[in-house]
């Protein structure tokens, strides 16, 4: 694919610049896209931001430096672009657990290496490597049980009525399959209207999907037809330093679309169909007195349909 090959050009300009001042737009530049752009699809591949990338190559190969010189301290932090010894120290600590006259001094440090974008389309799906970054999946015949709220800003109350009735009633609710949706979109009225409906719900396997209700709770039809699915990056966030979810949704949602692009032979079918939100909820989620403040992972389900 074109535009793994020009991610890797890009990476080469960074791999190159390490001992001196990388301009991040020269590397979008070099990668044919915006930065914001480059930015987004390199944490989306990566699951770290191009900035920590350049970080821990600069301090992979300082620590070697370290070890198998006798530079010292401030030469170093100058070598890698700090502006004082004690910014590069803190850098240096921060990745290795150890400050460098310790490394130094032991031999001992983590090793960051290079990476580079391995990309192919396989079997509907979009690789990194072995790492699947989108795939195609299609929901037929499915049932879930569902738990509706008329939500005013996050579906927080539409997920607590499912992790009460969960907890009450599962003993594997931990490794269940949970998916949400909001069936008229998540602003109805307008950007600036947080009502919305929701349902959160969970895939119902095996015989579970043959009577009418599941613990006293009325099984439906799970959404059907094909999708485009990737996971979110949590890479956005607000000023106080918490992640934002909404935005990093969206952000994520645009890279998944542009790899449908990329992968061909599809186009996002939002008539009578939405996206769909699966949650990944670890195990202090169902435990916790306020589940807002876990944090919970999730994958994007775009609707398709084959051109």
């Amino acid at each position: 694919m074109q535009w793994s090959d020009k991610m890797n050009d890009a990476l080469d300009y960074l791999e190159s610049n390490l001992l001196g001042k990388i301009d991040y737009s020269e590397a979008a530049r070099i990668a044919c896209c915006s930065l914001t752009r480059f930015q987004r699809m390199f944490a989306f591949m990566t699951d770290i931001t191009v900035g920590d990338y350049v970080r821990f190559r600069k301090m992979s190969l300082a620590a070697e430096d370290m070890k198998n010189t006798d530079i010292k301290v401030i030469d170093l932090s100058l070598k890698y672009g700090y502006e004082s010894p004690e910014a590069f120290t803190r850098a240096f600590q921060s990745f290795h657990g150890e400050p460098p006259t310790t490394v130094r001094k032991l031999g001992l440090s983590k090793n960051y290496p290079p990476i580079s974008f391995q990309i192919k389309i396989s079997g509907g799906s979009i690789m990194a490597g072995s790492n699947s970054l989108v795939r195609i999946e299609e929901m037929d015949n499915l049932k879930v049980v569902s738990f509706y709220e008329n939500c005013d800003g996050p579906e927080t109350p539409a997920w607590n009525q499912m992790k009460v009735w969960a907890v009450k009633n599962l003993n594997d609710y931990e490794v269940r399959r949970y998916i949400g949706f909001a069936p008229a979109g998540h602003h109805p009225a307008g950007e600036d209207n947080d009502y919305h409906e929701y349902n959160a719900q969970m895939i119902l396997y095996g015989e579970e999907r043959n009577g009418k209700t599941f613990f006293d709770v009325e099984v439906f039809d799970a959404p059907k037809g094909l999708f485009i699915v990737g996971d979110v990056v949590l890479n956005e966030f607000f000023d106080d330093g918490t992640i934002d979810i909404g935005t990093s949704m969206k952000t994520s949602s645009q890279i998944i679309y542009e790899c449908m692009l990329d992968m061909g032979g599809y186009d996002l079918d939002f008539d009578g169909r939405t996206f769909l939100e699966e949650h990944i909820f670890p195990k202090e989620w169902f435990k916790a007195e306020d589940s807002s403040k876990v944090q919970t992972e999730f994958r994007l389900w775009l609707p398709i349909k084959k051109k």
